[in-house]
């Protein structure tokens, strides 16, 4: 289970009490992405199980309707509140792409602004000597070996690979730099 569901169904809870298919139904409806729309209803109910036992979550009343079954509501433990910042804040500071931290975005209010900026800069930083590195001498050095190890066929798919990598690099750092900006407004 990801980081970013975990905060997800922590955040909602947050804001009120609530049930796995409510969450499941407000997932798909605000980050309705390829990733997102793969939660099955076994995961998330796997995952509400693990938060109950691990006290960041507890069952508040059970919603008993005719024909309809029952719908066990559940509240954010005092304890899920310090876990949901301290996963905000581990979401930025483990930054691998922008899509990590859609979920963390969402529920900035829960945590504090200036530790996220800290460590959106030290992201940007990270990304920036990430596409340094591809940019030096040596790396482009690396690039060329790599480039004569591959068949004349296979040359096209490397490139291919090669400038997706690139432009995934520049995405992020792209996005990273305009977060950082929002959240400077947001001050």
């Amino acid at each position: 289970m990801s980081l970013s569901l975990e905060i997800f169904i922590l955040g909602i809870l947050s804001e009120g009490h609530s049930h796995p298919y409510e969450i499941k139904k407000t997932i798909l409806k605000n980050l309705s992405d390829e990733e997102n729309l793969k939660i099955k209803d076994g995961t998330l109910y796997y995952r509400f199980d693990t938060l109950l036992k691990k006290e960041l979550i507890q069952k508040v009343e059970i919603v008993r309707e005719v024909n309809r079954p029952d719908k066990t509501m559940y509240a954010i433990t005092d304890k899920g509140r310090e876990v949901l910042k301290e996963d905000i804040y581990k979401s930025f500071k483990n930054f691998s792409n922008i899509k990590t931290v859609y979920s963390s975005i969402l529920f900035l209010k829960h945590v504090d602004l200036q530790i996220v900026m800290f460590l959106v800069q030290e992201a940007i930083e990270k990304v920036k000597k990430q596409r340094e590195q591809l940019i030096n001498e040596s790396a482009a050095e690396w690039w060329e070996s790599r480039e004569t190890e591959i068949d004349y066929g296979k040359k096209e798919d490397y490139h291919f690979v090669k400038n997706h990598f690139n432009e995934t690099i520049d995405f992020n750092l792209a996005g990273l730099e305009k977060f950082l900006a929002f959240l400077k407004q947001k001050q």
